[in-house]
């Protein structure tokens, strides 16, 4: 197995466990704005201050796409 193949793999295996199926939305807690209001206040807690939320759709709409 060459070295290319063998980091594809894990790239795959990553993708397969981590990222493939899992959304995006607009966090509930700040709004999607990654702040709780408009006084200097603290980044969203819930999303890190990004703003998105990752949640895993019911398994029903992933067979839709």
């Amino acid at each position: 197995m060459t070295a290319y193949q063998k980091r594809k793999s894990q790239r795959t295996e990553h993708y397969e466990k981590h990222v493939k199926g899992w959304k995006q939305r607009p966090c509930a807690a700040c709004n999607g704005s990654g702040y709780y209001d408009h006084n200097n206040s603290p980044r969203c807690a819930a999303c890190d201050g990004t703003g998105k939320e990752r949640y895993k759709p019911e398994r029903g709409c992933i067979d839709a796409i």
